[in-house]
Formats: C-alpha cells, structure tokens, sequence
C-alpha cells in the first residue's frame, strides 16, 4: 500500500454516478460548493504532474521537524497465526473448575453495581409495575369469574 499516489479519475465511479465529468468540466462548474477551490488546485497538482499526498501524510509531512515528503511508515510485520476458517466448528474445550472459578470472578469484577439512589429508582419501579400486574390480574379473574357464574348459573 503506497502512501502517495498520483489521483486519476476513476471510471467506475463516474460511471456509478451517470457523471461524465473531467477533472476540466469540474474547474469550469457552476455548481461549486465549498472546497471548490481546493477541487481546483488538486486538479491543477494532478494536470501538472505532481503528486497529491492523501489527506493523513499531508498534515504529517508538513510539520515543523522538517521530515521529507519521500519518507514513509515501516509496513505492517505478518500475522503470527492465520486467521480463524469460519466454515469450520471450533473445538470446544471443557472448562476446568477452576478457570470456571477465575473466569466467574473477572466478570463479577466487570459489574457495575447501582448507587444507593440508583437502587431506591429501581426498586420503586419494580414495585409499581408488580403492583400494576397484579391488579391487572385480578380485574382479569374478577371478571372471568363474574363471566363464568352468569353463563353457567
């Protein structure tokens, strides 16, 4: 992967869109929005001959430390171990009592447990839904049971 390279317009794109813009019809638009100008002196560096640094290297190389345009970032070392096969089923390892134990332990430390406020919110809650319930319920049996008694009595 090249961290500069010379920007050509792509067909695929243009041909995506239905635009069949050059780099010329783009400069002379007059439909320009903000960053137009900038549209303009990327496809002047690009008509010119130069080369356009893509938007990361630019602010990179431009610093006051004086690196040079030509330098560029080490690549990236090979992956130690290839990349798991979805297609196949993972073997499953028993788990031993004692990892069970260290594993149950990690996660209880991951619990964010509620403040004291936290937990009175909570329990009001709880509480006026359950009391919701059960009186939803018994309007339910009452008149089931009233429905019941006049049908079969």
């Amino acid at each position: 992967m090249a961290d500069k390279e010379e920007v050509e317009p792509e067909a695929g794109s243009a041909e995506l869109s239905g635009a069949n813009q050059t780099s010329a019809d783009l400069e002379s638009s007059p439909t320009e929005t903000n960053g137009s100008e900038a549209a303009k002196d990327n496809a002047s560096n690009t008509q010119s001959g130069k080369v356009l640094e893509p938007a990361g290297v630019a602010a990179a190389t431009s610093n006051a430390s004086g690196k040079t345009a030509g330098t560029r970032r080490p690549t990236r070392a090979p992956k130690g171990a290839p990349t798991n096969k979805r297609d196949q089923p993972v073997k499953r390892q028993r788990t031993t009592p004692i990892k069970f134990v260290r594993q149950s332990i990690g996660e209880l430390r991951k619990v964010v447990y509620p403040t004291g406020p936290q937990l009175i919110n909570y329990f009001v809650v709880v509480l006026v839904f359950v009391l919701f319930v059960i009186a939803y319920v018994s309007l339910l049996d009452l008149g089931f049971g009233w429905a019941i008694f006049k049908i079969f009595s």
